[in-house]
């Protein structure tokens, strides 16, 4: 279920961080309230979808077992609870993390620092935490700490650029 933690967190912080430079023209409780916002509802969504996709999976590979043993039923088995209660739990850890990544972004303008400048901290905290869970997936995968850090700090970098690219075009 690391997985889901990981996958909301990062889902939840670069789209917040989205949000946050797309209202960057806005005074700081705008910003605060849309990049909130943003963070709590793909939050909700996140566990709505990762409940949902998760649990079609497993319940496609139950059907699978289904039918290895002659179509007798498992829906209402110990197999059909561990799945309900394990893709519940898949959903709410995806979209938990979601709002705690979410909120990443945002907390700079919460805390008070200066408008001007909380844009660049917001990126920087973001950019930074997309390179530590770049250096914990290393770890686990066993590649390069390094390589696997900037891989996934690159990857922020352009997102966030392009975000940034985008609201200055909308905003000429």
């Amino acid at each position: 279920m690391i997985s889901n933690f990981i996958r909301g967190f990062i889902d939840g912080a670069l789209s917040t961080l989205g949000v946050v430079i797309g209202a960057s023209s806005g005074n700081a409780s705008i910003i605060i309230a849309a990049g909130t916002g943003g963070a709590v509802a793909n939050g909700i969504s996140n566990i709505l979808g990762a409940y949902t996709a998760s649990r079609a999976d497993r319940y496609r590979e139950m059907g699978e077992i289904e039918r290895a043993m002659g179509h007798r039923s498992l829906r209402h088995s110990v197999l059909a609870d561990k799945i309900n209660s394990e893709t519940t739990k898949r959903g709410i850890i995806d979209g938990i993390a979601t709002i705690l990544g979410g909120m990443m972004p945002v907390t700079p303008y919460i805390i008070g620092i200066n408008p001007s400048t909380a844009l660049f901290v917001s990126a920087g905290i973001t950019l930074s935490l997309m390179f530590a869970l770049g250096l914990y997936m290393g770890k686990v995968s066993k590649e390069s700490l390094i390589l696997s850090g900037t891989k996934l700090l690159v990857l922020g970098a352009v997102t966030a650029g392009f975000v940034y690219l985008l609201q200055n075009v909308v905003m000429a």
